[in-house]
């Protein structure tokens, strides 16, 4: 009875309801938005640095800092090599993994197609330090780097570009004009949290990059896996205390992974203040309308009050009855504003290659603190309504 009381008044008042539900329903619709589009992030930060990406450390020459949400590196000092990151995974015990890298560019082609691509030359443990698999073949193994093997793992977009949809493991992939035959494709990541397309990028062996492309002796930085458990802070203490010992000087800088790329997480909370803000100022604005439509309605069911009263219904049931009516008019906005924001941001992380996200979490969190809002504004009419006497109702109707 109380939804069919709600509806008809609803369509008698079609105005004056449209706009007190629009309040909570862009209330609704903000904070699921914000809660959403940061699980998506989130969910994509994840997958960018994989599970245990949190807990990687990144070696770089000279100095790096993070100024103004920007990650700078103020110096460079090509001291960096390979037998320092050997030094670092058999000399410091909380160390599980290290990998070093060095970035070169080389042009890629195969079969007359020329593509874009970053080639980056690791050790094997890479894969485990990114939690990156390959979902065809195979990544690098030890006897690659060891034998300096002209092979090459695809990303996912390289792949597609030159060899479509069939897995090319056992073709060549052209580096400058030297052939590397192809022993993986990895698994489709999508851009970073820098904007770089970890899709097009060719991994191969440290050495080959170094010694047959780049020809010099140092690396570009070292990746580093603490074994799990260990506190990240002390396995920073033993690195920059084995490298500094072995440089004689500070040339290097040892940082969190996440910290590399805090200017995309500080864009994550800034927007999440904002549209919290957006979300508050919504939700109050669609308080008052809640409370100021119940309350008028009050006055214009006099009568209906009256004749429930008369008939034996409680002060307790008539307060309950609007407090019921306040939750579902809430609820009656939130909800289409809820399911807005779960279409957009289910066609962002889709459009922006997060991989599909559904925030539902949001959308509830939104929905409940909703319906908390329409019983908050429908005390006051609902004690208002339980107030008036049947007989004195009755008596002016």
């Amino acid at each position: 009875m109380r939804l069919k009381s709600l509806i008809s008044y609803f369509r008698e008042n079609k105005k004056r309801f449209l706009l007190s539900v629009l309040g909570v329903a862009i209330g609704v619709f903000s904070l699921s938005l914000m809660v959403g589009i940061t699980g998506a992030m989130e969910k994509r930060v994840e997958r960018v640095i994989g599970k245990m990406g949190a807990r990687v450390l990144v070696v770089l020459p000279g100095e790096v800092k993070n100024l103004g949400g920007r990650t700078i590196q103020l110096s460079f000092y090509p001291t960096l090599t390979v037998k320092d990151a050997q030094a670092l995974l058999e000399k410091c015990p909380d160390i599980r993994a290290v990998s070093p890298f060095k970035k070169v560019s080389p042009n890629v082609h195969y079969g007359g197609k020329r593509i874009s691509a970053t080639v980056f030359g690791v050790w094997p443990q890479y894969s485990e330090i990114a939690s990156y698999r390959p979902v065809c073949g195979r990544f690098l193994r030890p006897e690659d780097e060891e034998e300096m093997a002209q092979v090459a793992v695809l990303g996912y977009g390289v792949a597609e570009k030159l060899y479509g949809e069939e897995c090319p493991v056992g073709k060549v992939i052209y580096l400058y004009n030297a052939p590397y035959k192809v022993v993986g494709v990895m698994e489709k990541r999508g851009t970073d949290l820098s904007g770089e397309d970890l899709d097009d990028r060719v991994y191969i062996p440290l050495s080959s990059a170094i010694k047959r492309i780049s020809n010099v002796t140092y690396v570009d930085g070292i990746y580093v896996l603490p074994v799990k458990g260990v506190e990240i802070d002390r396995v920073k203490r033993e690195i920059e205390e084995l490298l500094l010992k072995r440089h004689g000087k500070k040339d290097f800088s040892v940082n969190r992974f996440e910290d590399l790329i805090n200017t995309q997480k500080q864009a994550m909370e800034i927007f999440s203040r904002l549209s919290l803000i957006v979300s508050l100022i919504a939700f109050g604005v669609g308080a008052l309308g809640i409370l100021a439509v119940m309350t008028l309605s009050v006055y214009e069911r006099l009568v209906e009050i009256g004749v429930k009263r008369t008939f034996g219904a409680t002060k307790g049931e008539i307060a309950l009855q609007f407090i019921v009516e306040a939750a579902l008019l809430s609820l009656t906005g939130g909800i289409p504003g809820a399911l807005t924001s779960v279409i957009i941001v289910s066609t962002i992380s889709t459009i922006a290659g997060w991989g599909t996200y559904l925030p539902v979490k949001g959308a509830l969190i939104s929905l409940s603190l909703a319906v908390a809002i329409g019983i908050v504004a429908g005390l006051y009419p609902a004690m208002r309504a339980a107030s008036f006497e049947p007989r004195e109702i009755l008596k002016e109707a």
